[in-house]
């Protein structure tokens, strides 16, 4: 059965562009501070607002990007990807586990990571992410980007990036959620570039 392409009108188009764009002009950090709220200093820099110390490794990371940074820190095998994702601006992470063992040493709950985002393509770019990686043998598992059935409000969606059929053990699925998060934002914005660029030189492109 072949599938036939879908049409899209000039505002779908026009939709497309301008969240590429938008993606792309957000700011990384190292330019800009990407946990909320972050006031931060260390003992070499008291600045509260230099973003030239900003990565996962941060020591204020896991209780700075929770909500309830003194009952729930973020669990620090899952701090790098939700780092990640804050440093998207536009993805922004709502929920986490670190995944865990049960009493017996089995597999009690698989890593993963909740966040919602205004823009259904985001969600796709993380998609064909981690496909790429499984393609290129640089993750070990099987990992998805699943729609959740609730959303922060109206005017987003929210998703799961977690391992497919819980394969895997548990030291590899955190292995390979690191190996997602170091990549996430440059390569995210690579396949936008690609993207903006087809449109962009496209015989057909209405601004």
């Amino acid at each position: 059965m072949k599938i036939s392409d879908v049409t899209f009108d000039a505002e779908d188009k026009k939709r497309v562009r301008s969240d590429l764009i938008r993606l792309l002009n957000q700011p990384s950090d190292t330019v800009e501070r990407p946990c909320p709220g972050c006031r931060y200093k260390r003992p070499e820099d008291q600045s509260i607002s230099s973003a030239k110390y900003c990565s996962f490794r941060c020591p204020a990371a896991p209780a700075q990007m929770s909500s309830e940074p003194e009952k729930y820190p973020i669990e620090g095998r899952a701090v790098p990807i939700v780092y990640a994702f804050y440093t998207t601006r536009l993805m922004v992470p709502c929920w986490s586990c670190e995944g865990h063992l049960n009493a017996s040493g089995d597999l009690a709950k698989i890593p993963k990571v909740w966040f919602y985002t205004s823009s259904d393509l985001y969600a796709k770019l993380v998609a064909q992410y981690v496909n790429q990686l499984k393609g290129q043998h640089l993750i070990s598992s099987d990992w998805i980007v699943r729609v959740l059935p609730f959303s922060q409000s109206l005017y987003s969606m929210t998703y799961s990036l977690e391992p497919s059929l819980s394969s895997g053990t548990l030291d590899v699925l955190q292995e390979d959620l690191l190996t997602i998060a170091k990549g996430l934002r440059k390569e995210l914005h690579k396949s936008a570039q690609g993207y903006l660029d087809r449109i962009e030189n496209s015989p057909f492109n209405a601004h």
